[in-house]
Formats: structure tokens, sequence, C-alpha cells
């Protein structure tokens, strides 16, 4: 194969291709800098002293719309077009001002921030990114209710915190963006790779 030949082959392949075909999908909203700052305060104030949690990377924070998981580049494909026709949509407010560890009880897995959303924008967006995932047949919806959240960090043990007694500085953004990611799993952690971003107006 030419240099030419190869450098068109390249020009046609879609947004988001990936050589081995192989992606770990899922859908978020993004959070701004200055609120990751916030988060990270959070981690460093309450969570980093407990041994059994490992902190999420500043670079892995985000809101969860949907988890997809393994697929192919047809399921990769099928998502970007969903993305490509999410429907025009304003930017929204939200507020992080509490800590929950999910699931609920005596052990949680995760140490999360409860993300709160007055207007109904949030639950909108994922009631269309989840019913239009699942109508391509790539994604099962849940059947218990949706919590928006955002994971700070996951417990390797159990930990000691009384995680009701912690109050942390509220954290609030503004709502901008919503991507599509392939999460590329390294000896070191996750790398999260944008396929397909969606600006809010």
């Amino acid at each position: 194969m030419t240099t030419g030949d190869k450098n068109r082959k390249q020009a046609r392949r879609p947004q988001g291709y990936e050589e081995n075909h192989s992606y770990r999908l899922f859908v978020a909203v993004d959070i701004p800098p200055e609120a990751v700052e916030g988060l990270v305060s959070w981690q460093q104030e309450h969570l980093s002293a407990e041994a059994a949690l490992r902190m999420t990377p500043a670079a892995q924070l985000h809101v969860t719309l949907a988890f997809i998981g393994q697929a192919g580049e047809r399921e990769r494909g099928l998502a970007v077009g969903l993305m490509e026709q999410l429907a025009p949509r304003r930017s929204f407010e939200v507020t992080l001002a509490a800590l929950v560890g999910l699931p609920k009880g005596r052990s949680p897995r995760v140490v999360a921030a409860r993300v709160d959303e007055t207007s109904g924008a949030l639950a909108s967006l994922h009631d269309e990114v989840t019913s239009g995932l699942a109508a391509r047949g790539i994604y099962r919806k849940e059947k218990r209710p949706w919590f928006p959240h955002v994971t700070i960090a996951r417990a390797r043990g159990r930990a000691g915190l009384d995680l009701a007694a912690i109050e942390p500085e509220p954290v609030q953004f503004t709502a901008v963006r919503t991507t599509l990611y392939n999460s590329i799993l390294k000896a070191g952690g996750a790398l999260h790779k944008a396929l397909k971003t969606v600006q809010l107006t």
C-alpha cells in the first residue's frame, strides 16, 4: 500500500475509529475543570486518610448517563450516530453537595458525590440517551430508578467513614457538554478517550 492509499483509507475512517475494533463505551456529562478541582478538594479533605479507599483520578470525574460496555465497530457507529442526532439542548446548572455510599448499606463499594439538578434537564438528557441506545439495540435500560452521581472513590475493603456526617463545601457548575467515551483499560488505570462530543447551548 502506498502512502497516498494509506492516507485515503485513514480519511474514510469514521470518527472514533480504533484499529482493534474493540471498545468499552459510555456516555457522560462532562465536569468543567473548576468543579473538578472542587471534587479533588473533597477527596483530599475528607477521604484521602482512609486507607481502604482509592481516589478517582481527576481526569475520570464525570456524570455517567449510560454505560454501554464492550462493543465493536458497529456499536460504536450506532452510538456516535445517536450523539449526532440528540435534540438541541440548553446548558443547565448542577450542584454537588453530599457524599453517599453505593450501593446503600454497611459495605458500599463506591463513594459518590450526589448530583442535584432541579430543572429536569439532566433527567431528560439521560432518558433521551438511554432510550436512543436501547432503540438501537446496544443498551438495556435498568429497572431501578436512575441515581445521578459522580464516583470520587472506590473501596478496596471496608471503609470506616460515616459519610452522612461529612458536610463538604458544595460544588456547583454549568453542564455544557456531553460526550461518548471509549474507556481504554491500562495497567495504570483507565484512559477515557472522547469519541463524540455534543455541546449544550
